[in-house]
C-alpha cells in the first residue's frame, strides 16, 4: 500500500506570512503620528490574522509567532512615538506668552519714571531750593540758621509748595531778582517761609 505523495508535507502559511506582513506595514504607520489610528487597526488585523494562523493545523507556526510578537510589539513603539510627539508640541502654546508679558511690563513702568525726573528739570526741587535759600541769606549777611540743621530743608519745602512760579524760583536759587510781577510775592514767601521754619525768631536774632 502506497502512501499520498502529500502526506509529509506541512500546509502552507499563508495566514501566518499575511499577519506578518500586516505587523509589519502596521509598525511603519503607527510611528507616524498623523497616521496613529489607521497603524492600530493595521496592527490588530495582522495580530487577528496570525493568531489564526498559529492554530491552523499543519501550517508552519513562525510567521504567525513572529507577526503577533511585532503587532504588540509596534503598537507599543507606536505609542511611545505619539506620546513624545505630544509631550514636544506642549511647550510650543506657553513660550510665546512670556515674551508679549514683558514688553507690557516695560512700557507701563517707563511713563511713571519719566514724570520724576521731568519735575526737577521744570520745578527746582525742594533740595536745590533749600541750598539757594542758604545762598541767598549767606550773600546778605544771616548766617545764624547754619545752626539750625532743619531750617533750610523747611524752607526749600516750603518755597517749592508756594504759588511762586518755576522760572521765578529758579532765578532765586540762581541768586538772581524775581520777575517784577512776581517780586513782591517772592519776598513775602520768603519771609513767610521763615516764620514757618523759625517760628521762635532766635535764628534771626543770632
Amino acid at each position: 500500500m502506497t502512501s499520498s505523495p502529500a502526506a509529509g508535507v506541512g500546509v502552507s502559511p499563508v495566514l501566518g506570512f499575511v499577519g506578518l506582513g500586516l505587523a509589519v506595514l502596521g509598525t511603519v504607520l503607527a510611528c507616524i503620528p498623523a497616521v496613529f489610528g489607521v497603524g492600530v487597526v493595521v496592527l490588530l488585523a495582522g495580530f487577528v490574522v496570525s493568531l489564526v494562523g498559529l492554530f491552523r493545523k499543519g501550517a508552519v507556526k513562525w510567521p504567525s509567532i513572529v507577526g503577533m510578537v511585532l503587532a504588540v510589539v509596534g503598537g507599543a513603539i507606536g505609542t511611545i512615538v505619539l506620546v513624545i510627539s505630544l509631550l514636544a508640541n506642549l511647550p510650543g502654546p506657553v513660550d510665546p506668552a512670556i515674551p508679549t508679558d514683558t514688553p507690557s511690563t516695560t512700557s507701563t513702568e517707563q511713563p511713571t519714571d519719566t514724570p520724576t525726573t521731568g519735575t526737577s528739570a521744570g520745578r527746582p526741587s525742594p533740595e536745590e531750593l533749600a541750598a539757594g535759600s542758604k545762598e541767598t541769606l549767606h550773600a546778605g549777611g544771616v548766617t545764624s540758621y547754619d545752626d539750625m540743621p532743619d531750617f533750610y530743608p523747611c524752607m526749600g519745602q516750603f518755597l517749592y509748595a508756594s504759588d511762586l512760579s518755576d522760572e521765578t524760583l529758579r532765578l532765586l536759587i540762581s541768586g538772581e531778582d524775581p520777575l517784577p510781577s512776581e517780586r513782591e510775592a517772592a519776598r513775602q514767601a520768603i519771609e513767610d517761609g521763615i516764620d514757618t521754619c523759625d517760628p521762635s525768631g532766635e535764628g534771626a536774632q543770632g
